[in-house]
């Protein structure tokens, strides 16, 4: 079997304070439109603006993931990070590796048994009870593991609390599940749910009512990020809305909203759309100049990162907002994607990418950039690593 060899790395931001960043001058603070409504306060809503990476990346670190018989990783789906470990998902399984890149265990594994899955649908990480809850739709159940795979409990789902796409713990320690959109199979009433435990049974109380769309015989959510932890507030999206809810202390308090120049579709024109695929209304409503709406949101100690219509990112940092369009390596003539749709930006997502992205940037490198990485090696953002074989299939993780 052919050894295949994975990379994480550890982009450290040093963005620059907002407002000044794009030369504005301002003493604006956060204006409320109504009781329950905010504004970004998106200072350049009209023009959007290009970001070089060396003025928001101060440093970027690579760890070398260990590959044996035991952890052959696939596809890769989704990364997290808490408490020195990686927990890396691929299309087999999830797998776990400590901060130097060691293979440490499975967590669970496919199967008929207790305490196996049939399929996994994703997963998410309880850092007060230092726990892997693995979200089993098939099975009807949420399995729970030690971050070293040691089987703690299963929680059964009730029949109508059952099609989760991804579970977060707010601050206040509460469960909030996050469902794809309704299809011909299955009749989601709600994009929201607050969940509590109680033994091995699930009680759950509605948060957000689901749109009156359909995604026909597709099982599909609208963002593979919908939900973020920012300055100790839970915030939501919801499709084809400029909203982002903050959720605290047991409630959906207020929204914060963006004026922007793309309008939302209209009540009419969803009516008259009602019975379309969602895929298909997508095409349309972007062909026609409107806007789908934030698809993503991430979040750090600092900034929040929200993905508008999929082509701009919005940077939040509680106040105000700058819209970026674009992050470009101008160094090694490459641009990134949307951030908050590729990860990268918060422990929650860690960012991935096949690494033919750097085999292709070889030959642009300065010669003494051209080195083997050790384990644990610490770059400035101008700096890469690179040991790669282009005949070698590879894994970029990486961390703004």
């Amino acid at each position: 079997m052919k050894k295949r060899t994975f990379f994480i790395s550890l982009f450290s931001t040093a963005i620059l304070g907002i407002a000044g960043y794009i030369g504005y001058k301002t003493s604006q603070t956060d204006t409320a439109t109504n009781e329950s409504h905010l504004s970004l306060n998106v200072i350049n809503k009209d023009k959007p603006v290009n970001v070089e990476l060396r003025d928001i990346v101060d440093s970027i670190q690579y760890t070398v993931l260990e590959s044996s018989g035991s952890c052959m990783l696939g596809e890769i789906v989704r990364v997290k990070k808490t408490d020195g470990y990686y927990f890396v998902r691929d299309d087999f399984g999830l797998y776990a590796f400590d901060e130097e890149g060691h293979f440490i265990n499975e967590i669970s594994q496919k199967g008929n048994g207790n305490k196996e899955y049939v399929h996994l649908d994703n997963f998410y990480i309880d850092e007060q009870q230092k726990a892997i809850g693995l979200i089993c739709n098939p099975s009807q159940k949420i399995m729970f593991f030690s971050y070293d795979g040691e089987y703690l409990s299963t929680v059964r789902l009730p029949e109508e609390d059952g099609g989760i796409h991804s579970i977060m713990k707010s601050p206040d320690q509460d469960l909030l599940a996050y469902y794809p959109m309704p299809n011909d199979y299955i009749k989601i009433e709600h994009e929201y749910k607050k969940m509590e435990i109680k033994g091995n049974g699930l009680k759950t109380s509605p948060l957000l009512a689901m749109k009156d769309l359909t995604t026909k015989d597709i099982h599909y959510a609208f963002s593979a990020s919908p939900m973020a932890i920012y300055k100790d507030t839970c915030y939501l999206l919801s499709v084809l809305s400029h909203n982002l809810y903050a959720y605290k202390n047991g409630e959906i308090k207020h929204a914060y909203q963006f004026d922007w120049a793309k309008q939302l579709p209209s009540t009419k024109f969803l009516k008259e759309c009602r019975n379309e695929n969602f895929y298909d209304l997508k095409e349309k409503i972007q062909e026609s100049g409107m806007s789908i709406g934030f698809t993503g949101i991430q979040a750090n100690k600092d900034y929040m990162f929200i993905s508008v219509n999929n082509e701009n990112t919005l940077i939040w940092d509680g106040r105000l907002s700058v819209l970026i369009h674009n992050t470009y390596d101008s160094e090694r003539n490459f641009h990134f994607p949307n951030i908050a749709l590729t990860g990268g930006c918060s422990d929650e997502n860690i960012g991935f990418y096949n690494a033919d992205i750097l085999c292709q940037q070889k030959k642009q490198l300065p010669s003494h950039c051209k080195k083997t990485p050790s384990s644990v090696f610490p770059l400035s953002a101008r700096t890469y690593i690179i040991g790669l074989k282009e005949k070698t299939t590879y894994a970029l993780i990486f961390r703004l």
